[in-house]
């Protein structure tokens, strides 16, 4: 139990982590035109509630690395980064009228969300790796 309880906290740990990572760098691809040049009208500003909500659902969400994964820390990240990535573009940003998807914000919205996912997914992993699990 204390062993679980150990890892828990762990993930929750890296998933934070990632959760500023994936904040951080939505925000830099929207602050420095990437962006605007691929279409999309995403473009949040950074301030402490932007962040506060990220990391703390980064945290939960990083709660998907207390599952077995063998592989390369890198796939991994990639990989269990398009849970939350397609529980956003699925689920929550249709429930605030963006459509399926999220393509009433640029056709290739999924490809940003799956970046900014996939950034904070690998620096989670990676923090994980570096701390031998």
């Amino acid at each position: 139990m204390r062993e679980f309880l150990r890892n828990l906290s762990f993930c929750f740990a890296v998933g934070s982590f990632g959760g500023l990572c994936y904040a951080v760098g939505l925000w830099a691809m929207g602050h420095y035109g990437f962006n605007r040049w691929l279409g999309v009208d995403i473009a949040p500003y950074l301030s402490n509630a932007y962040l506060y909500q990220r990391v703390v659902w980064g945290g939960i969400c990083g709660l998907i690395f207390l599952l077995p994964w063998q592989k390369s820390w890198f796939a991994r990240g990639f990989f269990l980064s398009l849970i939350p990535a397609g529980i956003m573009l699925l689920l929550l940003l249709p429930m605030r009228g963006y459509g399926p998807g999220a393509l009433a914000l640029g056709a290739l919205t999924p490809l940003v969300i799956i970046l900014a996912c996939a950034i904070g997914g690998i620096a989670a992993s990676g923090l994980l790796r570096a701390q031998g699990k």
